[in-house]
């Protein structure tokens, strides 16, 4: 409607529509009253908001009336009459499940009203309550998940990290803040679980350390999906997150953070002097090793390193009476079998001098080994370049051997005239045409 007429006219129609849906919704009450429902989900219905709701209230249709206020966009009176219903236990209303389905579907711009309607949920059923922003719904999906999890770190924090890994595993999300704030989440409970565990749980002991996420109940389960996440993960930021993983404690999650930041000495001395475990020091070094990287193409001789000549061991973290000592045996292990990974002459170096050279003299003929078959391949392969260089330089004196004398007689193939000083293509049979006539025939080179 453009004119003060046509807004009359609109207005006046619309009000008939009012009342005969408004009547035919009385009239379904009285008849068949199934048909009710069908009418009000119409988006394009004109029921009166007030006359159908003061009619459903007294014929007790409220399921109906929850749809008269949803289509109405009243949804706040839909939530209240839910919230009345749901702490009920009879009645088609009853408990949570309409809530939720309902708040499912109101999206990101009713935000604050999913918020402040969600909160009797979340405090009565936890886990049903995380369904409102969770499921598999568009709605849900495109909910701003910076503002839901500052909601559930208030309401319910109990639930923050089973919200996380749902973002984080299942929808993929990739933002550091919330690789950073599950890990931190994930530190926090496991720290508090080892004070109940032990009044000695955090400080540092050797002998009685247990291999992390190995310890029984909900402590180890929660150190394994911290351990799996630190060494999955792609996305959080492990210089911020290092502070929170001091000296003394968690040796084993700091030392993948510690990995990640490639401080590969400070790892591998965890695993060599503080666990003592070879096997996942070699472990950590096998996925570290990349001879491309200038930070990580040496970290097997940091393992060797760490052998020979062990830190101090307040830079450790364990008890000053535990003194790190030289492991000659593993160093010499992680000679002879990753031989291929560490420079040699740093490697001599570093090993001890009164070593018998009985002891490196498998590594040293291994080394002499490759280093013959590298030679080989080597010489082998300038004999393989020499030979394609003589045979190219063969082909280029042949090609050059080649020429055309242009006269100013000599015309073009295609259209006759003389080729002069004009640009030209010469075909192999001696054929030469004007640059432009070629291509206007062969568009495609």
């Amino acid at each position: 409607p453009t004119t003060d007429e046509d807004k009359r006219a609109h207005e006046e129609i619309l009000h008939i529509w009012e009342v005969i849906d408004s009547t035919l919704l009385k009239c379904y009450l009285k008849i068949n009253d199934a048909l009710v429902g069908p009418l009000l989900r119409l988006k394009d219905n004109c029921c009166h908001l007030v006359e159908c709701e003061r009619v459903l209230q007294n014929a007790e249709k409220y399921d109906e009336l929850v749809q008269l206020y949803q289509n109405k966009e009243n949804h706040r009176k839909a939530l209240d009459l839910l919230l009345r219903h749901g702490q009920k236990s009879t009645g088609s209303l009853r408990g949570h499940e309409p809530t939720i389905r309902y708040l499912q579907h109101l999206g990101p711009k009713r935000l604050e009203l999913i918020f402040e309607y969600s909160k009797w949920i979340l405090r009565a059923k936890p886990e049903d309550g995380l369904r409102i922003f969770t499921d598999d719904i568009p709605e849900v999906e495109s909910l701003p998940r910076d503002k839901v999890l500052a909601h559930l770190e208030t309401v319910a924090k109990s639930l923050v990290i089973q919200y996380l890994e749902h973002i984080i595993v299942y929808c993929e999300d990739t933002n550091p803040v919330f690789h950073n704030r599950l890990i931190t989440l994930y530190r926090e409970k496991i720290e508090s679980l080892l004070l109940e565990h032990s009044e000695d749980a955090t400080e540092s002991s050797e002998a009685d350390h247990t291999p992390a996420g190995s310890e029984p109940g909900e402590l180890g389960r929660y150190r394994q999906r911290l351990l799996t996440f630190l060494d999955q993960s792609q996305h959080y930021q492990a210089a911020k997150l290092i502070v929170h993983f001091p000296i003394g404690k968690l040796f084993e999650e700091r030392a993948l953070l510690l990995g990640r930041m490639n401080r590969h000495e400070q790892a591998l001395a965890i695993y060599t002097h503080v666990l003592k475990d070879t096997k996942q020091a070699e472990e950590y070094c096998r996925k570290n090793y990349n001879r491309t990287s200038e930070h990580s193409k040496d970290v097997y001789l940091c393992l060797l390193r760490m052998y020979l000549q062990p830190p101090q061991a307040s830079s450790l973290g364990v008890s000053s009476d535990t003194i790190p000592q030289p492991n000659v045996t593993a160093a010499l292990e992680v000679l002879m079998e990753h031989y291929e990974h560490i420079d040699t002459a740093k490697a001599l170096e570093l090993l001890p001098a009164g070593i018998p050279i009985i002891e490196i003299h498998q590594f040293l003929c291994q080394v002499l080994s490759k280093q013959t078959v590298r030679r080989r391949n080597q010489q082998m392969l300038k004999s393989l370049l020499l030979s394609e260089l003589l045979e190219v330089q063969q082909q280029r004196i042949a090609v050059q051997s080649h020429h055309s004398v242009i006269t100013q007689e000599t015309s073009c193939g295609v259209c006759k005239k003389r080729i002069n000083q004009s640009a030209f293509a010469r075909y192999p049979d001696g054929t030469v045409e004007h640059y432009y006539c070629y291509q206007k025939k062969n568009p495609s080179s």
